[in-house]
């Protein structure tokens, strides 16, 4: 039996198609854990557009009930901006409650994230999303093919004089266009909650070991932009995945399961569209 296609979008629209019942992966929407973490990561944000209403990126929201608890942190309910790139999981969240932002998105699209940035206006030169929750998306991103891109990358460093390079196309890991696109999403300070069942899941932001690395020298030289350069991975947690959340029901015998939530802080490296 094939292993399921977490990184394919036909798979998802299947899923929440056939099953359009609120679900949360790993732990639950009310873990007390990871609302702690969250209410802990926006209280330290400091972003230089309204650094008391920072805006909250929900990625791969699903049809998780996390999407309406988060409404708890936030004086305005439009500072949320619940993603996914299943149409029908969206359409099914916003049909429940249309206070929020939903937009389905391709995170790995080069043109959905340019379009996207334009959208969202943000005031000051530096501005971005405060907080990027994550909820296992990156496991399924890890889970996709590496992505053609045209190099030198649209999406670069500030900083770096343009120079005329050929231009090539070149398949780079899923988790490294990831970060660069919210990179360009956020604000310095900004902290990106990423919860993993994967003890190693950052480990390209932190191995010294180039086996770790996923993007490789020649990429880098081509012009894509280190991840490293741009996340930090400044905490790392590991929450159960039964731990009790103040509601009714229990598991009874279920082996305890550990996953690790990592808190990634923007660093102050700026990229932009070219």
């Amino acid at each position: 039996m094939a292993a399921p296609s977490f990184g394919e979008k036909s798979y998802w629209d299947t899923r929440f198609t056939k099953n359009p019942s609120p679900f949360d992966w790993l732990v639950p929407a009310g873990a007390t854990s990871f609302l702690s973490a969250i209410q802990s990561s926006l209280s330290t944000i400091t972003t230089s557009s309204s650094a008391d209403s920072p805006r909250i990126l929900h990625i791969g929201c699903g049809t998780s009930s996390l999407s309406f608890q988060l409404k708890n942190f936030v004086k305005d309910p439009k500072q949320i901006y619940n993603i996914d790139f299943s149409s029908i999981a969206i359409e099914a969240g916003e049909s429940k409650d249309g206070s929020m932002n939903w937009k389905t998105l391709d995170l790995l699209s080069t043109k959905q994230i340019l379009d996207f940035r334009k959208s969202v206006i943000f005031e000051g030169a530096e501005g971005g999303f405060g907080l990027i929750i994550d909820k296992s998306t990156a496991d399924a991103i890890a889970c996709a093919e590496d992505v053609d891109l045209q190099l030198p990358y649209v999406i670069a460093p500030a900083a770096e004089a343009v120079e005329a390079k050929s231009q090539v196309t070149a398949g780079v890991h899923p988790l490294a266009v990831l970060s660069l696109h919210m990179a360009y999403l956020t604000a310095p300070g900004a902290k990106w909650l990423l919860l993993s069942y994967s003890t190693s899941r950052c480990s390209f932001l932190t191995s010294q070991d180039r086996d770790d690395r996923i993007v490789k020298e020649d990429i880098l030289e081509q012009g894509f932009t280190d991840p490293r350069l741009l996340w930090k991975v400044i905490n790392e947690e590991a929450l159960s995945a039964r731990e009790e959340t103040g509601e009714a029901n229990r598991v009874v015998a279920r082996p305890v399961v550990k996953h690790t939530l990592y808190t990634l802080e923007r660093t102050a490296f700026q990229v932009i569209a070219r």
